[in-house]
């Protein structure tokens, strides 16, 4: 009962998110595609423009969109990003990392109002865990027909039944539509949290691991220009769409670039660039196309708990059996509330009947 209101939590949450590929941009003004153009101004201007809504704070990354000509966002340390458009170094506003309707959602879907995110990502990925082997795996079991008969009955909805016989039949067909779709999804975001499930994925491929990140010698506080590296992503990726340029926290790191190329097979499918932040050098590439079938299976299985699998066909899925999870936290409490009101019924009756023949004899 516990873990169920909490998996309606994360249910209702993730519901909220389900759709925010489409949603966002329309909903969030600053999101809202610029006007093309025929060349972007230099990263490095777009930059320094930001800073008349964020004049103070080191420059953490820089998110763009359409390949460097959509929406540009300058995120800083203090996790608020200035939106530029790169056409014409208009400031379109600023919002924080977890700001905003679908920030919000992810934020407390994600638990990051929690201090550490480590914290968070475990508490979520453990709830996952439980929900995945104990509600879905465990209600799987219960709900098995054991006959042909039991099987074609098992996915028709209540009709006729009241009370009890109501929630236990409805809780029971619900969960055999849902649990399915439920389960892939707890058991693919367990690979965003767990090392071991990772692991299991380039167990299960049996192939190699990607190589840890690399390093990079420390040049102190030589600096390559953010439309240098820019310029690098694309030479190396020219079909390159999103591109998340993150800049090195420590002496000897790299500048690490996420691109999602146009066309990716899911929005997860990450082609990986390391820079020399001193000489905008490439240090790495590594195409997502080439990469080992481990780090492929595990990129789509976070695609697949966001819902990117299948297009609108998998989100509405997933809105499908998301949906079912509030209903079925209801009517499982109530049917045990029912049964346990029931239980006390029959103890007292059991009892008034033993003390009424006590006293007949």
């Amino acid at each position: 009962m516990t873990v169920g209101i909490v998996a309606t939590y994360f249910a209702m949450t993730g519901l909220g998110m389900l759709f925010k590929p489409q949603l966002q941009p329309i909903v969030e003004q600053v999101r809202q595609p610029t006007a093309t153009c025929g060349s972007r101004l230099p990263l490095d201007d777009l930059i320094a423009l930001s800073r008349g809504l964020h004049p103070s704070g080191a420059v953490r990354q820089v998110e763009l969109t359409a390949g460097g000509r959509g929406v540009t966002t300058v995120r800083y340390a203090d996790l608020q990003g200035v939106y530029v458009d790169p056409c014409t170094g208009a400031l379109l506003g600023q919002q924080a990392r977890w700001g905003g309707p679908f920030g919000t959602i992810e934020k407390l879907h994600r638990l990051r109002f929690l201090e550490s995110s480590d914290v968070s990502e475990l508490v979520a990925g453990s709830v996952s865990l439980v929900m995945g082997t104990v509600l879905a795996m465990g209600g799987v079991v219960l709900w098995w027909p054991r006959s042909r008969a039991q099987l074609r009955q098992a996915f028709k909805l209540p009709r006729g039944l009241k009370g009890l016989a109501f929630d236990v039949k409805l809780h029971r067909t619900l969960g055999g539509y849902a649990a399915l779709v439920l389960l892939a999804s707890a058991v693919a975001s367990w690979t965003m949290t767990f090392d071991w499930a990772r692991g299991m994925a380039y167990t299960v491929t049996r192939s190699t691991p990607p190589a840890a990140k690399p390093r990079v010698a420390d040049a102190g506080t030589a600096r390559a220009g953010s439309e240098a590296l820019m310029s690098a992503v694309l030479r190396v990726v020219p079909t390159a769409d999103s591109i998340t340029l993150a800049y090195p926290r420590k002496p000897g790191d790299p500048v690490e670039v996420i691109v999602i190329e146009r066309d990716a097979p899911h929005p997860n499918a990450r082609t990986m660039v390391y820079l020399d932040p001193a000489t905008a050098g490439v240090v790495r590439y590594e195409p997502y196309a080439s990469s080992p079938a481990g780090h492929k299976l595990y990129r789509w299985l976070c695609s697949l708990h966001m819902g990117y699998i299948g297009g609108p066909i998998g989100q509405l899925a997933l809105l499908a059996a998301m949906a079912c999870v509030p209903v079925l936290a209801f009517t499982g409490i109530r049917s045990w509330l029912r049964r346990r009101r029931v239980e006390r019924e029959r103890t007292r009756q059991a009892a008034a009947r033993s003390r009424s023949a006590g006293v007949h004899a």
